[in-house]
């Protein structure tokens, strides 16, 4: 199952290595990657899209996100594919 997960990042060198090895290490495979830079320039909008196994991807997305969260540089984690969007 395609997963979107957005952070909101410390923009310093190295937090986007550290970010994919937090995905990587549990042998998830990003699809999509996307770094945005904001207004604030030491704040930036790291985007990826993972695919998950079928079986038990809403606990295995929950699990990462929480992971990311935790990670020094990570301000917020949110895992976007549920999210309704409206335009």
């Amino acid at each position: 199952m395609y997963r979107l997960i957005q952070l909101k990042v410390v923009n310093r060198p190295g937090v986007l290595h550290r970010i994919t090895q937090v995905v990587l290490k549990p042998h998830y495979n990003i699809d999509s990657l996307s770094l945005i830079a904001t207004e604030d320039p030491k704040i930036s909008i790291i985007t990826i899209g993972v695919r998950l196994p079928e079986e038990k991807a809403e606990e295995q997305a929950t699990l990462l996100t929480l992971t990311l969260e935790k990670q020094v540089d990570v301000i917020s984690a949110l895992d976007m594919t549920s999210l309704e969007t409206h335009f």
